[in-house]
């Protein structure tokens, strides 16, 4: 006998067997036991995710010695003939191939004959989206008004390029990718009856690479196995694949975290010694970022939204609890700023380099500000120097009264710490960012990009040009409010609180007004005139 690829050999038989489509395999199964078929179906979703499969299980279904039935037996004649191809009561057709009005024609005049041995004829058109239309058109009656034993299922991948008209005239049901965790769960089962050795962390990485396809994935198995001819290992896939395997991103988050530069850097060398494909490298790190993200900000129901198996996820859940939010996206930024630099030098590599850099600074300041033995990674040192608020709004009098301070003690008092004005914040705006650099690098990278802009009964107005919301929104995040509090003590009293908008007239100067310039000033007009130039920027 000949050899039989995974694919087609743990091929669903049943609507039970189909991995991760259990919203259409119910509706179906409920629809066969209530007798309520349609004459016609689209099955639409990405490719290897169980359509045709369940096109054919459907018309075993219908057709089955014991059918109209939920499970077809699977040995009867009927069934047999569908499993192998060779029923001549459900006719498969490739739309790629077979899209033109002629074939579709002859669809329609073989329609009106009656099946041959099952009780319903079918016909499966697989990626139906490549008819013309013409063809589509062709169908439309036959479509809408079969003979009572025709039922038609079309397929395919891309549904939006069907005729709405095609549409409106069948019951529609969208396959979805599958999880990795329900891929790794058929792989295992697989691997069982196989009788073949493999772990966990190889299953995982062909999960990764079939990108929710189980027919992929169990195609990828089929060639690995073939590759190892013995035990597959995840050095297989690497080889094979040319994945990059999950932990090199937990490892390069790691020294992010613990300010190592050097080590990601050689990490990243590495990574390119074995040949692997540095845009890939960026891709996945910024799926690892999102993995964070998704984990800090949903924490107890983070598991269902973070598609990877147990021990993985633990380990980013570790990381995840060391990284602030704000520095999560600040990353993420600059995760999109090496994209588009590679992009324009045609190369990954010195912009994952600098990525790498940037990171591990962000690590390293936060280390130098957290003090020895710290629980909250986020907490900062500068709240050991913030001054007491209740001691400095003491009225006078009572100071005077119960401790007996003397009068030019008083005097000395309300002189050293009299409330700051605007000015004051401005003419210490810069001390405050080098401050803020050494216990929080992103909370001065985001104010950099800020100006004071009102003082009023104790509330500094801080304005963010339309370029940095994201900063503005990032400074809005409790941690950072905290350290940029702390900041402000220090230096400044009388800040009690802070506001951050978004200020046009941060924004540099419209078009219109350097014009007006122009014009207000013959002098400048003459020259722009004289050397045929023009104004693109003005200081």
């Amino acid at each position: 006998m000949s050899y039989l690829v995974f694919a087609r050999k743990w091929r669903p038989r049943d609507f039970d067997e189909v991995v991760g489509q259990e919203h259409i395999t119910k509706t179906l199964k409920s629809a066969i036991l209530a007798n309520k078929i349609a004459h016609a179906y689209i099955f639409a979703g990405p490719q290897g995710v169980g359509k045709t499969s369940c096109a054919r299980i459907l018309a075993k279904a219908l057709n089955c010695e014991k059918g109209p039935t939920a499970k077809p037996c699977g040995s009867c004649p009927a069934c047999n003939e569908i499993n192998e191809g060779q029923s001549l009561d459900v006719i498969e057709i490739d739309g790629a191939s077979n899209r033109g009005i002629d074939e579709i024609r002859t669809l329609r005049e073989n329609v009106k004959f009656a099946p041959l041995r099952g009780k319903n004829k079918i016909y499966i058109i697989d990626e139906v989206h490549m008819l013309t239309p013409e063809a589509f058109n062709a169908l439309l009656k036959t479509l809408e008004e079969p003979p009572a034993f025709v039922k038609f299922i079309f397929a395919t991948t891309q549904p939006q390029k069907v005729l709405p008209t095609i549409l409106s005239r069948c019951q529609r049901f969208d396959f979805t990718r599958i999880l990795n965790i329900r891929i790794i769960e058929k792989l295992k089962d697989i691997c069982s009856q196989e009788k073949i050795s493999i772990g966990d962390d190889v299953l995982f990485a062909i999960a990764k690479a079939s990108d929710g396809s189980l027919r992929d994935a169990e195609s990828i198995l089929d060639q690995l196995i073939s590759f190892s001819q013995k035990d597959v290992t995840l050095d297989d896939v690497v080889l094979v694949l040319g994945v990059i395997e999950q932990q090199a991103f937990l490892d390069f988050v790691d020294n992010f975290i613990a300010g190592e530069a050097g080590r990601a850097i050689e990490l990243i060398a590495e990574v390119a010694t074995r040949g692997k494909d540095l845009n890939y490298f960026l891709e996945g790190l910024l799926e690892h970022y999102r993995n964070l993200m998704v984990i800090k900000v949903v924490k107890s129901e983070a598991g269902a939204l973070v598609d990877l198996p147990k021990d993985v996820l633990a380990k980013i859940v570790e990381q995840a609890r060391q990284i602030t939010i704000s520095d999560i996206l600040l990353s993420i930024n600059q995760i999109f700023a090496a994209q588009d630099m590679a992009k324009k030098l045609n190369s990954p590599r010195i912009p994952l380099e600098i990525l790498a850099v940037k990171l591990s600074s962000m690590g390293e300041k936060k280390l130098l500000a957290e003090p020895a033995g710290e629980a909250e990674p986020n907490k900062v040192s500068l709240e050991q120097k913030k001054p007491s608020y209740t001691e400095t709004k003491k009225p006078f009098s009572i100071l005077k009264e119960e401790k007996g301070v003397a009068d030019n003690s008083l005097t000395s008092f309300s002189r050293e710490t009299p409330a700051c004005t605007l000015d004051d914040v401005k003419s210490k705006w810069d001390v405050l960012i080098s401050n803020l650099s050494s216990v929080k690098m992103s909370v001065a990278t985001y104010l950099r990009q800020a100006t004071p802009m009102k003082l009023e009964h104790g509330t500094l107005t801080i304005g963010f040009p339309k370029e940095a919301v994201f900063f503005k929104e990032a400074m809005t995040d409790r941690d950072n409010l905290k350290v940029l509090s702390s900041g402000l003590d220090v230096l400044l009293t009388g800040v009690l609180k802070t506001e951050f908008v978004i200020s046009d007239a941060l924004n540099a100067p419209a078009l219109e007004t350097i014009e007006t310039t122009v014009e207000k000033n013959p002098f400048l007009k003459v020259t722009l005139d004289l050397f045929q130039g023009k104004v693109v920027k003005r200081t």
